[in-house]
C-alpha cells in the first residue's frame, strides 16, 4: 500500500489552480470485477463526468484534453488495472497528475474545484499503530510486521522453520541449542532427524518444544525485538502460546492472541483476524484525545462549531481535530478578514472547509481523527480540542 507522507499531503493540499480534479473509486484485486474491467469502466465514467463539468464551466476543449490526457493514458494501461488494491485516488490539473493505490476502502467521489479534495486519504496519515505477529507450531514458524492498514512477512535471519530445524545435545554437562548442520538461514532442515541424548518420553517432548521456542525467541530478540516496544501477537495452539510466554525475553507480548493451528492460513486471512481483535489498540490514541475533549468541555478548550473550528485550525489552535468520515462542509474562509461563509448546499467555487481544516491542522502539528458518525463527540461533522482558549 502507498504511504502518504506529511510532505506529500501538504503539497497536494496546498496546490491551487482553476480546475483541480479529484477522483476516488473503490477497486478490486481479483475476481469478476477485474475480469470484466469494472474498475476501468467506473474510472472512465468519472473522467467523462469531469469533462462534462469542465465544458459547463466554459473551459476550452484543448485545455480539457490536456488536463485529462494522463488519466486516459492510465485508463488504457491494462497492467496497472490488473494490480489494484482496495481504492484508487487520482488528482489532476493543468500540468499536474498524481495517483495513489491504497489498501483503504474509499467512497466513489468526483470533485472539480480550485483545490484537491483529500479527506478520504486522511486515514493514511493517522498515527500508525505497529505490531508484530508470530505464527508458529512444531512444524512452522513465521514472523510478520503490521499496522492497522497492512501486514507483511519479515524474513528473519536464523529463524527456525520448525522444531525439526533444531537439535539438542549435551556438551560439557550443559545443554545447548544448535541449528542442524547444513541448515543455515533460509534453508529447511531435513525432516525426521533424531534428537540426541534423550529417551522418547512426554517430558522430553516438552523439553524439545521449549528448546525450539527458546531459539525462536532468542533469534527474534537478537535480530528484531531487542529495541522494540510494540505489541507482539502470538498465533498458535494454547499450550504453545503458554510455553512461549514462559520463556520469552520480550516484555510486550499482547494479551490478544489467535488460538489454533495456522500453518496453512494465508497472510490476508490471518491479518483480518488479528486486525479485528486489535481494534481497541488502534483506537487507543483517539480515545485519549476524546477524553481530553470531554474533560475540557467547560473551560473553552473544546469546540463543536464549524465557524470556530475552521479558523482555529488555520491559526494553529487545534491540538486534535475530530472529523466525521466522508462528510463535507461547503463554503469559504477568508483568513485575511477572518470571515467564514457556510452554505447548506455546495455552490460554484465553494471548497470543502473540512478538507481545509484537516490540512491546516496537519501543517500546524495537530492530530486528525476520522471517526464514524456515532463516535463523533457532537452532532456536528467537525469538532476540536484546542491548544488554548479562543
Amino acid at each position: 500500500m502507498e504511504i502518504i507522507t506529511k510532505e506529500e499531503y501538504t503539497e497536494l493540499g496546498s496546490y491551487q489552480a482553476n480546475n483541480c480534479i479529484s477522483i476516488y473509486i473503490p477497486t478490486h484485486s481479483s475476481g469478476l470485477a477485474v475480469n470484466e474491467r469494472y474498475d476501468q469502466i467506473v474510472f472512465k465514467n468519472n473522467l467523462q463526468k469531469a469533462k462534462t463539468t469542465l465544458i459547463a464551466k466554459g473551459v476550452e476543449l484543448r485545455e480539457i484534453e490536456a488536463i485529462l490526457a494522463p488519466a486516459f493514458e492510465l485508463l488504457n494501461d491494462e497492467e496497472f488495472w490488473n494490480k489494484q488494491s482496495q481504492g484508487l485516488a487520482v488528482f489532476m490539473a493543468k500540468g499536474f497528475f498524481k495517483y495513489f493505490q491504497v489498501s483503504l476502502e474509499v467512497k466513489e467521489e468526483l470533485l472539480v474545484n480550485s483545490t484537491f479534495l483529500l479527506t478520504q486519504l486522511m486515514p493514511l496519515l493517522e498515527r500508525r499503530h505497529r505490531f508484530y505477529m508470530l505464527v508458529f507450531s512444531k512444524n512452522s514458524c513465521k514472523f510478520y510486521e503490521a499496522d492497522q492498514f497492512e501486514m507483511k512477512k519479515l524474513e528473519v535471519e536464523g529463524l527456525p522453520y520448525g522444531i525439526n530445524d533444531v537439535i539438542h545435545f549435551e556438551e560439557k554437562d550443559k545443554r545447548q541449542t544448535h541449528r542442524r548442520a547444513g541448515a543455515g538461514a533460509g534453508e529447511r532442515a531435513v525432516v525426521g532427524a533424531s534428537f540426541h541424548g534423550h529417551g522418547s518420553g512426554l517430558a522430553d517432548e516438552e523439553e524439545y518444544l521449549l528448546q525450539y521456542l527458546r531459539e525462536v525467541d532468542q533469534t527474534l530478540w537478537t535480530e528484531v525485538l531487542h529495541n522494540q516496544h510494540v505489541p507482539l501477537v502470538l498465533a498458535a495452539v494454547d499450550y504453545e502460546i503458554a510455553a512461549y510466554k514462559q520463556i520469552s525475553n520480550y516484555k510486550h507480548i499482547s494479551e490478544v492472541c489467535l488460538q489454533g493451528n495456522y500453518d496453512h492460513e494465508d497472510r490476508h486471512s490471518l491479518y483480518l483476524k488479528v486486525r479485528e481483535k486489535l481494534t481497541p489498540y488502534f483506537k487507543e490514541y483517539s480515545k485519549t484525545a476524546l477524553k481530553n475533549f470531554y474533560d475540557n468541555s467547560a473551560n473553552g478548550l473544546s469546540s463543536t462549531m464549524p465557524t470556530e473550528v475552521v479558523p482555529a485550525a488555520h491559526y494553529a489552535q487545534v491540538s486534535d481535530l475530530f472529523v466525521e468520515k466522508n462528510s463535507h462542509i461547503w463554503g469559504s474562509f477568508d483568513h485575511t478578514e477572518n470571515k467564514i461563509v457556510i452554505n447548506e448546499n455546495k455552490k460554484d467555487d465553494d471548497e470543502c472547509l473540512i478538507n481545509k481544516a484537516i490540512l491546516k491542522t496537519i501543517v500546524n502539528g495537530g492530530e486528525v481523527h476520522i471517526l464514524e458518525r456515532e463516535k463523533m463527540p457532537t452532532d456536528s461533522p467537525i469538532a476540536a480540542f484546542l491548544r488554548f482558549a479562543m
